[in-house]
């Protein structure tokens, strides 16, 4: 049986279709919650899910907004988009059922902790799939691990 996602554990029982999330960094729910789709989609059919810890990284740039693009995105959009997401437009991803298979990652591959191995034990988990908002958000270690594993990563915008 499948681990519970957050929304299927608080509100219905697990189904055959959670093992085909697509997975995804912090930019393309933060594109999601602005109006801006990536031009590079998975299919629609497909429910985009985040890492807990992923969220967590968004929910600090709400908090202590920086200079950068991600903060800059973050507040021209509707910030309890990330603060409370929908679920039938972005799940957050109950990290512990992700726990031992992102220690396992990061004890096999000697890798840099819970942001990198829970990414990658979601990619094993949901579909064998990432998907980032740019090719910079991927991260050479994430991107090794994942060659390795199988894990095919897709990149919404290119560059």
């Amino acid at each position: 049986m499948r681990p519970p996602t957050l929304r299927s554990a608080v509100t219905t029982p697990t189904t055959r279709s959670d093992r085909h999330r697509r997975v995804g960094d912090r930019r393309i729910p933060g594109r999601a919650h602005s109006g801006r789709c990536p031009p590079r989609r998975a299919p629609d059919d497909e429910p985009l899910a985040l890492p807990a810890y992923r969220h967590y990284r968004l929910l600090q740039r709400i908090h202590q907004p920086g200079t950068g693009q991600l903060s800059g995105l973050l507040a021209e959009g509707d910030q309890q988009a990330i603060r409370r997401p929908n679920p039938d437009v972005l799940q957050i991803l109950d990290p512990r059922p992700l726990l031992d298979e992102a220690a396992a990652i990061g004890s096999r591959y000697r890798s840099a902790g819970l942001l990198v191995g829970e990414t990658l034990a979601a990619g094993l988990t949901y579909g064998h799939q990432l998907w980032f908002g740019t090719q910079r958000n991927i991260g050479t270690r994430l991107a090794e691990i994942a060659d390795d594993l199988r894990i095919t990563v897709h990149v919404a915008e290119p560059g």
